[in-house]
């Protein structure tokens, strides 16, 4: 799934502890943001996203007012991030003890949150039907 060109608004973010998955986040999105301040009006044309993670390190949601742009951090993505290089990812290097592997940091930047994953695993993303 391409989410280039789409606005994000997070909805909940849980921790599953399941084999399959350890953290669940879901998102609406929408190409429209104003979409996403109407949902879930039924004129709003968002979709609902799961988003898995089979383990993850640590995560971070933080409102988004109180976030810094910083220059010297390397992404690729817009509202759905991989980083390259990260102040996020260099704190939890120098605070914890990792794991010999090789981890990524994901990043969302919805319209009201950032949220931050460091993960070993790639994320499982899918629609949610709004039927079910």
């Amino acid at each position: 799934m391409k989410l280039k060109d789409y606005e994000i608004s997070f909805e909940q973010i849980s921790e599953s502890k399941t084999k399959e998955v350890q953290l669940r986040i879901i998102v609406n999105i929408s190409s429209n943001a104003t979409d996403l301040l109407i949902f879930p009006h039924a004129d709003s044309k968002a979709e609902t996203l799961q988003i898995d993670f089979k383990n993850y390190i640590t995560y971070s949601v933080i409102y988004d007012d109180y976030t810094n742009w910083n220059d010297d951090e390397v992404f690729r993505g817009d509202s759905f991030r991989i980083y390259e290089k990260s102040k996020f990812f260099d704190f939890v290097q120098k605070e914890y003890r990792l794991p010999d592997y090789e981890l990524t940091h994901y990043s969302l930047a919805c319209i009201e949150h950032h949220v931050h994953i460091i993960s070993k695993s790639p994320p499982v993303i899918k629609v949610i039907d709004p039927d079910e």
